[in-house]
């Protein structure tokens, strides 16, 4: 269980791997970011998925910062 304090739309620009995201209602970690194809990978133990959103939402901690795992 992730403790969270809400999510922010971040630009595909912005987000870094290792953030916390949510997806359709579930929890990514964020694991690759690909500038050049413009994917964002999101992955769990189960499964992994490529996006190519434009914005993507992060979880935040407890100071309003982007959460990282």
């Amino acid at each position: 269980m992730i403790n969270h304090y809400g999510t922010t739309p971040l630009i595909r620009q912005c987000v870094t791997p290792g953030m916390m995201a949510m997806h359709e209602g579930r929890t990514y970690r964020v694991s690759a970011v690909i500038q050049e194809r413009k994917w964002v990978y999101l992955h769990t133990d189960a499964e992994i998925i490529r996006l190519s959103d434009c914005v993507i939402d992060v979880l935040l901690d407890g100071h309003g910062n982007p959460l990282t795992h």
